[in-house]
């Protein structure tokens, strides 16, 4: 990288972290603090348990692998709690950390780590636990340093950090060229005291150029670090936000494409349903009226066969009486029945209180009979009585006309003749009469019957077209108010896919902002490990 390039970082740096920040904040997600801490720079020592990493962290600082306790948490040229003061060159400029671990086994790094020292295990390459905690320190640490550990007791260590770099290349690929320290902290231990005596042990240690190159990159390169690292965990969290949820609007489309096919087909369904309906009621009201009258006409009819005059005289009181029974059990039926079409009719569309207010005018049966008029006197079928009467008192007489005393007798029986005919034709009169007014009541009821079915007929239209006017009033109106609604719901619907629209498009577009923040970070801080390297 040129010098106008590595000059030209930290307004880059800036301008990337602003960038992360903003999709950050979009998205609201909490924003990392960016910039040098307060404090001297911080290497974080790291590392399975068992690693070694106190016996390490003693040896970096020349003393007894023993001197550094579970209690210490922290290395520095000053005390305080948790802190182990110690008087080195090393500690002048930096501070070692020991983070305790995090309740998921993680390595607990804070964000004062400027970098990471991965103390790793010379006997075996790294575990998948140690990669994952690798993988979750590399999210805000951007600079790693590496020890490999127990060299003295395993003449294999070259190939165990051979693959440890594979596996750490192919976890976090940008520490594939992080550096490596082989390191012996048992070796570090024995040379201690020893003076001059001990320099071979010491450079077989390997603890000297680890504190060389810490004290280099921390150094000289801590505002780098820490500028890389803001950047770093900026970059991570944007890149560990969940995608942006589509929501299918196919659902809704369907939704709204129901409400408008309903919308076109309930006012012509429900009308052609209760026009159907409706016309069914009344074709069954009157065939019901018909069979009735047919039934009181039939028990008339048998009865005036065998009728006296007194029964003929109460025949039109009775026909009324019956037949205003028969009337009102017809119109009884279709209140029923006009009940039972408004409820299955409205049942769906009007609330209970509006359908038990809604009333529909009763029908009054008033049929009006014919006055039965009295039978004209029959003259001819009075002369036709008194000639058969006396036709019949001559047939009485011939036997005695064979009798030789006739014309003596025949004097004396001309009154028993007169009286024979006269009484014969008193009774061919009433019988004839009897069966005249039998007829003419016949004729009476024929009469009554259709006039009285005619009157039923009216009655019964005319509250049917009364009930289908308010029906259908009530119908158009419920159908009104259930279009406006459909309607209020459309328009509901509408806007919602529309919302959904827009949300998908500022999601769609924030995570594309947030993917661009992510290239340009990390653009960015490969050329800052670039210029890190360099310098």
């Amino acid at each position: 990288m040129s010098a106008a390039g590595v000059a030209a970082l930290p307004t880059e740096v800036t301008a990337a972290r602003r960038e992360v920040e903003r999709a950050l904040a979009e998205a609201g997600a909490p924003v990392p603090p960016a910039g040098p801490g307060a404090g001297p720079p911080s290497a974080a020592l790291v590392g399975a348990p068992g690693r070694g990493r106190r016996a390490l962290a003693a040896a970096l600082v020349d003393l007894p692998p023993d001197a550094v306790g579970p209690s210490v948490a922290r290395l520095a040229a000053a005390a305080g709690p948790g802190v182990l003061a110690v008087a080195v060159p090393l500690l002048d400029e930096l501070v070692l950390d020991l983070p305790a671990r995090a309740p998921d086994g993680g390595w607990g790094v804070g964000p004062e780590a400027s970098a990471l020292l991965v103390v790793v295990g010379a006997g075996a390459p790294l575990d998948a636990a140690e990669l994952d905690a690798l993988t979750t320190a590399a999210a805000t640490v951007e600079t790693a340093v590496f020890a490999l550990v127990g060299t003295e007791a395993h003449r294999g260590w070259r190939t165990v950090l051979e693959a440890d770099r594979e596996l750490v290349a192919e976890r976090v690929p940008r520490w594939a060229g992080a550096p490596w320290f082989p390191v012996s902290p048992v070796l570090a231990a024995r040379a201690r005291g020893t003076g001059a005596d001990g320099e071979p042990l010491r450079r077989h240690a390997g603890t000297a150029p680890l504190q060389r190159h810490l004290q280099a990159l921390l150094v000289r390169r801590r505002r780098m670090l820490d500028e890389a690292n803001a950047l770093r965990a900026g970059a991570s969290a944007l890149a560990a936000l969940p995608a942006p949820v589509v929501v299918s609007t196919d659902a809704l489309r369907a939704r709204r494409a129901a409400l408008e096919t309903a919308r076109l087909s309930w006012r012509r369904e429900h009308h052609v349903r209760w026009r159907a309906e409706l016309a069914a009621a009344r074709l069954a009201v009157l065939d019901d009226l018909a069979r009735r009258l047919r039934a009181l006409g039939t028990r008339h009819r048998d009865a005036l066969d065998t009728a006296t005059t007194a029964d003929l005289a109460a025949l039109a009181d009775a026909v009324a009486v019956e037949v205003a029974e028969e009337a009102r059990a017809v119109v009884a039926d279709l209140g029923e029945r006009l009940r039972a079409l408004v409820v299955g009719t409205l049942a769906t569309l009007l609330p209970p209180e509006e359908l038990a207010a809604l009333r529909i005018p009763p029908p009054e049966a008033r049929p009006d009979l014919p006055v039965p008029t009295p039978r004209r006197p029959d003259r001819l079928l009075v002369v036709a009585g008194a000639s058969g009467g006396l036709g019949l008192s001559r047939l009485a007489l011939l036997p005695l006309l064979a009798v030789p005393v006739a014309p003596v007798v025949g004097a004396a029986l001309v009154p028993v003749s007169v009286g024979i005919g006269l009484g014969a034709a008193g009774w061919l009169a009433r019988s004839r009469r009897r069966a005249a007014d039998r007829a003419h009541a016949r004729a009476w009821l024929a009469e009554a019957l259709a006039q009285a079915r005619a009157d039923l007929e009216r009655v019964l239209s005319e509250a049917l077209i009364a009930a289908d006017r308010e029906i259908t009033l009530a119908l158009d109106r419920a159908l009104d108010q259930r279009s406006q609604e459909v309607d209020a719901a459309l328009r509901a619907l509408g806007e919602q896919v529309r919302r959904d629209a827009d949300a998908r498009a500022r999601e769609a577009a924030r995570a594309e902002r947030a993917r661009r923040a992510v290239v340009r970070a990390d653009a960015v801080l490969a050329r800052l490990a670039a210029a890190r390297d360099r310098t």
